[in-house]
This record gives structure tokens, C-alpha cells and sequence, in this order.
């Protein structure tokens, strides 16, 4: 990283720091409570005749202060940035806090809007940080180096540590005030929406990252060219009971090439360092997409921390684009259609079936007893299915724009259908010249 893209990723991080302050002091000013971060110094500068940033920065003090201990000699000498960081973001929530002075709702409703505007203003401001990706704020790298310490997922410690400070700050309440003071149902409001505010701008100012990048860096980032060495590659998506593996493995030995399914699961366990069983268990299974983001909302703080399936989904796109890259195969599921989007030599099929031919198959293949044991487990897959290719790929399952054929294996059959699919991919070949051996 240049000195020029360093000193335009700081600018944009303070500009951050600075819409992150001010998302702090409009959930303050809505008086329903503030985020839980800054719950403990809003709560002692009701108390103390000390400001609310004057708080914040001895509260960060005392973070980096935990960071050093957990971390002893990983600490790393660059995060001492974190104090004038911190100085500074004390001195933007000051500021804020002080511009906004003239903000006194006194409606509910108000109260309401204003605090929902601050949860909006602050996604924003983290987002921005993220996206600036030079050093992390004092509370988001004190719950890095506990969870890398105690070997603990980012998002529960994150969890965690926002529940202990609000339960801090209505504990330090009681002690003073004899009551609650400054943690209300905003509070809660904000821990429950400002990640998911947070993620969902990360996805909108991806292209901020190549504003921020050198333009030396883009043009040998655009210039990499896919290496194909004529190989060709078959995905295959599939309605669960549609036979799409049947049919993925015919069409894999009328071309002679390899075929790969649930062998992909002791490929991606070697390379990723989960068990064999945790990617089977979780691979291609997410069963509420909005639950799953809001759960693992806390990740979008972090850039480089990222949630187990979001870990397993990368390490499972690095296996695919490998084995595309050494040998002609068909590859069913797992999203493979889009992870070789930007490939020449793939051809991306979605197999579906009636829903009455489908809850047969599903009874005589895997010895669902009854009908509606059948309908629940297809309703299950499928929805499984749909949830994380829409997770991972933003876009819906099994629209007809994302596949070169979608063909239904109930009106054709098993062997048919391969077989159809199999002489389009043998012409596609033929002209150039991908799958030598085949007729």
C-alpha cells in the first residue's frame, strides 16, 4: 500500500469516525437510551461533570489497556494509533453532542424517529471504517484480542461484551442514581440494528474500495486473466429430488470426466480446518437468511473476521476454482455457477422437477416412510437451498438468467436428461476442442 492510498484510506476513516460520532449523539439526543458501547460513559456523564467524549476516551484507554494485557507480545505497536484515534472520536462525540444541543424531543414518536435516524447514521459511520481497513476502534479490537486469545467466535464475544457493558453501565445507574438512568429500550434498539445497518452498507460501498485502491493496484487486479487450459466445466443446481446428482454423475461419465459432489466435502475439510462432519452439516444450509444475518450481525464491524459459514463458503469457492482450474468435471451445487461466473468454459444447468414426481423420488431414494414427512424435508432443502445461494451470490435461485439450461427431469427422465445435456455439451466441445475424449 502506497503512502498516497494510505493517506486517502485515513481520510475516509475520519470522515467515518466523525459520522460514527454523530450517529452516537443522535441516539443520545433521542433520550430512550444510547448504543451500547457508549452506554457506560453516557450514564457517568450524567452523574460527573465530565462530558460524554471525556468518558469515552478514558473508557478507551482502559480497552487498549486490555488489549496489551491479552495480547502481550502480539500486541501489535501499530494499534497504538487507537489513542489518537480515540482522542478523536472523544472529541467528534463532544462536538456532536454540543451541535446537536438544540435537539429536544419531547414526543415518543420523535424520540423513535430520532433514535432510528442515529442507528442509520452510525451503520454508515462503521461501515465506513470497515471499508477504510487501517486500524480498528478501541472496542471492536478489545473484542478481537479476546476472542483470538480465548479462541472464541468474533460475533459472540462481541455479543458479550456489549451485554456486559449495558449491564455495567445499569449497575454503575443503580449505584448513583438509585435507579436506571441513560440504558432504555434505545439501547437494545441500537445492539439489535446498527450491525445489520452496518452489513448492509458494507454490501452497497464495495466500490469505494477500488477508489481507495492505487490505480496501479486496479490495473493488475482487471489485467489477471483467468488461466482456462481448455477445460471444461458442467454445474449443476437442483430442486432436491429432482435427481440432479443421478443425473450430474451419467453426464460426467458420457463425457469422461470427473465427478464431483459429496467428495467435495473431504476437499473443502482439508483445506479449510473443519471437520469433515461441520462441512456436511453446514454446507449449502441456511435455513432463515434474515435470522442468519441478524445473528451474525456483529461480524460486520470487523473486516477480517468473518462468520464460520462465511469462512466455510470462501474455503469452498477456493476448492472449486482449483478444481476447475486442473481438469474438465461437472460440479453439482455449492454455488459453483457463480463462483465460475467469470470462467468461458462453463456451462451452468439447473435441473427441476413436478413437485409430485419430486416427493416420490424423495420417498423411494432416501426411505421417507410417509407423504408429509417427504413434503417436509423437500420444503426443507429447498428452502435451505434458496437461502444460501441467495446469501452468497445475491441472486435468486432458480432464475433462468444464471443458467446456460434448465431442463425438467420429470418429463424427461434420469438417463434422458443426461443424455440431452451430455450431446450439447459434446457439440460445445467439438468446436473447441475442450473434452478430448469426447465422441
Amino acid at each position: 500500500m502506497t503512502k498516497k492510498e494510505l493517506l486517502r484510506r485515513y481520510i475516509f476513516f475520519i470522515i467515518g469516525l466523525f459520522i460514527n460520532a454523530l450517529g452516537v449523539s443522535f441516539i443520545t439526543k433521542a433520550s430512550l437510551g444510547t448504543s451500547p458501547i457508549s452506554s457506560i460513559p453516557y450514564t457517568l456523564s450524567i452523574g460527573f461533570p465530565f462530558t460524554m467524549g471525556q468518558f469515552t476516551f478514558v473508557l478507551n484507554m482502559i480497552l487498549i489497556l486490555g488489549q496489551i494485557i491479552f495480547l502481550g507480545k502480539k500486541f501489535e505497536k501499530i494499534q497504538l494509533l487507537q489513542i489518537p484515534i480515540s482522542f478523536l472520536f472523544s472529541f467528534f462525540i463532544d462536538l456532536t453532542m454540543s451541535g446537536l444541543s438544540f435537539l429536544t424531543p419531547n414526543i415518543y414518536t420523535s424520540k423513535v424517529i430520532f433514535l432510528l435516524v442515529g442507528c442509520v447514521i452510525l451503520g454508515f459511520g462503521i461501515s465506513m471504517e470497515v471499508i477504510a481497513d487501517v486500524v480498528m476502534l478501541s472496542g471492536e479490537a478489545f473484542v478481537k484480542a479476546i476472542s483470538s486469545t480465548m479462541k472464541k467466535e468474533f460475533g459472540i464475544t462481541k455479543i458479550t461484551f456489549d451485554a456486559t457493558l449495558t449491564i455495567s453501565a445499569c449497575i454503575i445507574s443503580l449505584i448513583l442514581f438509585h435507579k436506571v438512568v441513560g440504558v432504555r429500550e434505545g439501547t437494545i434498539v441500537a445492539a439489535l440494528i446498527v450491525g445489520l445497518i452496518a452489513k448492509f452498507f458494507n454490501k452497497k460501498l464495495v466500490f469505494i474500495e477500488n477508489m481507495l485502491r492505487d490505480e496501479a493496484v486496479i490495473a493488475t487486479i482487471n489485467s489477471e486473466e483467468i488461466v482456462e487450459n481448455e477445460r471444461m466445466v458442467i454445474t449443476i443446481e437442483r430442486e432436491f429430488g429432482s435427481g440432479g446428482h443421478e443425473i450430474g454423475k451419467r453426464i460426467a461419465e458420457n463425457l469422461g470426466i470427473t465427478f464431483y459432489d459429496n467428495n467435495i466435502i473431504s476437499l473443502v475439510a482439508q483445506k479449510s480446518g473443519f471437520t469433515q462432519k461441520y462441512v456436511e452439516d453446514n454446507e449449502e444450509k441456511i435455513r432463515n437468511s434474515f435470522l442468519y444475518d441478524f445473528l451474525m450481525q456483529d461480524y460486520s464491524y470487523t473486516k477480517n473476521d468473518l462468520p464460520p459459514l462465511d469462512h466455510l463458503f470462501l474455503a469452498q469457492s477456493k476448492v472449486i476454482r482449483d478444481i476447475a482450474s486442473k481438469e474438465s468435471c461437472v460440479i453439482v451445487g455449492r454455488c459453483a455457477d457463480y463462483i465460475l461466473r467469470d470462467r468461458n468454459n462453463c456451462v451452468n444447468i439447473f435441473i427441476h422437477s413436478d413437485r409430485d414426481i419430486r416427493i416420490k423420488r424423495i420417498m423411494d431414494r432416501y426411505g421417507v416412510a410417509t407423504l408429509s414427512k417427504a413434503n417436509i424435508q423437500l420444503e426443507k432443502k429447498d428452502k435451505e437451498r434458496t437461502n444460501y445461494y441467495k446469501r452468497y451470490t445475491n441472486r435468486v435461485w432458480n432464475a433462468a438468467e444464471n443458467f446456460s439450461l434448465s431442463i425438467d427431469s420429470g418429463i424427461f427422465g434420469i438417463e434422458e436428461s443426461a443424455k440431452i445435456i451430455s450431446e450439447i455439451i459434446k457439440k460445445k466441445a467439438k468446436k473447441i476442442n475442450y473434452i478430448s475424449n469426447a465422441s
